[in-house]
């Protein structure tokens, strides 16, 4: 399993467009992806991880590529199941970006104690 961590766009602050983006706040917690490149399986164990640890999180939906480095590594070799995990990001791409570091001990909470649930037994086969 692969857990890709990333940042994505903040939609909390004026002229974003939620209806492209989704809406994910600074200070919301991390932000799972779903999408052809994402395994189910590996989304399932971070999203049921979070709810277990009661994390919050919000969701984003990636129609075809994520533009990270998922898109090759659920490719390697014989395929990886990837997950995607992003931190909000205010102002990207500027001098001024901006994220919260609750946010940040949050994804790596959330990484470690996924990590943690995955035993010899894990299947990351999708069924």
């Amino acid at each position: 399993m692969a857990v890709v961590v990333d940042v994505t766009f903040a939609t909390d602050h004026p002229s974003v467009e939620k209806k492209e983006l989704g809406e994910h706040k600074i200070g919301g917690g991390p932000v799972l992806t779903r999408g052809s490149i994402v395994s189910p399986v590996a989304f399932r164990l971070l999203r049921d991880t979070a709810e277990s640890l009661r994390i919050p999180y919000s969701l984003h939906a990636a129609g075809r590529d994520t533009s990270t480095d998922a898109d090759a590594i659920h490719l390697a070799r014989d395929g990886v199941a990837t997950a995607l995990l992003s931190v909000p990001n205010r102002y990207m791409h500027s001098p001024n970006e901006m994220v919260s570091l609750v946010d940040l001990d949050r994804a790596a909470t959330l990484i470690a104690a996924a990590c943690k649930a995955v035993t010899p037994a894990t299947d990351f086969t999708a069924r």
